[in-house]
């Protein structure tokens, strides 16, 4: 079967990295989709709509024989918290319209991205496990939480095939998108280009990341994995290694770009406190053989070229 793939918020961090790689396979259809307009000439169809509207998304599902989707609209942790009613009506809503869309419309397969935030602070382990009681503290966690308890319930009412990666930090040189994590990003490119950067996290907080080559080759093994292999609906920790400020900033003085760093933490802080450090990703591994290629140092190799 041609996979004929929508994809949502698909000008975000992963979304273009994403969107390319997909077309990128033989005989793949891409149609991408975001609320916000792009001028960049794009080599997959694009479309602006709002993922809320659901009867604009059910046109363009049929009108152009949809089968696979990848739903990546969400209102990151850091955002999120300021506006907590918006982000639970984002992330839970369209969260929904996807998976009513994809019943009616029989969509054999759908990606949904959890995140690292669906722990809590009494999980703030060193190696989070795959399945622990979990209390997020954020209203970003709480939905990514509440998504993935329904994407089980959907596949054992409904048999939607709903598969799911609990994102760590992503790190990538593209524009930050108002998650916890998004200093590394900001502190690369501020390294790259020699100028001071103050942190809002402390110099020791240790976070689980992956650099974006090892997410989306993550995502496509998931979503090309057969279904007998998975153990059941999960949404499966992955990681490539942890990392702090300080090792960061650390590991960018040593490639040759020093420069000013202060720490000021705000309430992002009190965020990340709250999630694992590591994770451990050996469901992952051995269900569809997730592997990361990437260390920090190689990371760092690809991104400041």
């Amino acid at each position: 079967m041609t996979n004929r793939i929508l994809i949502t918020g698909a000008l975000g961090q992963l979304g273009t990295v994403l969107a390319n790689a997909l077309h990128s396979v033989e005989g793949n259809y891409v149609l991408a989709t975001d609320i916000r307009k792009t001028t960049e000439k794009l080599p997959y169809d694009f479309a602006q709509v709002d993922v809320l509207d659901y009867s604009s998304m059910d046109q363009i599902i049929v009108s152009n024989k949809i089968n696979c989707i990848y739903h990546l609209v969400a209102t990151l942790s850091a955002t999120g918290e300021q506006a907590p009613f918006m982000a639970w009506d984002l992330n839970m809503q369209s969260f929904q319209h996807i998976a009513k869309l994809s019943v009616n419309h029989n969509i054999h397969r759908v990606f949904w991205p959890s995140s690292i935030a669906a722990y809590g602070e009494d999980k703030n382990s060193s190696f989070a496990p795959q399945n622990a009681d979990m209390n997020p503290t954020t209203i970003y966690g709480v939905s990514k939480l509440a998504g993935e308890k329904l994407m089980n319930y959907y596949y054992i009412k409904y048999g939607l095939d709903i598969r799911s990666i609990r994102l760590p930090g992503v790190l990538s040189l593209d524009p930050p998108g108002g998650g916890t994590t998004d200093y590394v990003v900001e502190m690369v490119h501020a390294a790259r280009d020699g100028n001071p950067y103050t942190c809002f996290l402390k110099p020791g907080t240790e976070l689980p990341m992956i650099y974006i080559k090892d997410m989306v080759q993550a995502v496509m093994r998931l979503m090309s994995a057969p279904r007998i292999s998975l153990h059941r609906t999960f949404s499966y920790n992955v990681m490539g290694f942890s990392l702090t400020p300080h090792t960061l900033a650390t590991a960018l003085h040593k490639k040759g770009h020093p420069f000013q760093l202060d720490y000021a933490p705000d309430y992002r802080q009190k965020i990340a406190a709250s999630w694992p450090k590591s994770l451990d990703d050996r469901l992952a591994r051995s269900a569809w053989g997730w592997k990361p290629k990437y260390n920090l140092e190689d990371c760092l190799t690809d991104m400041l070229g």
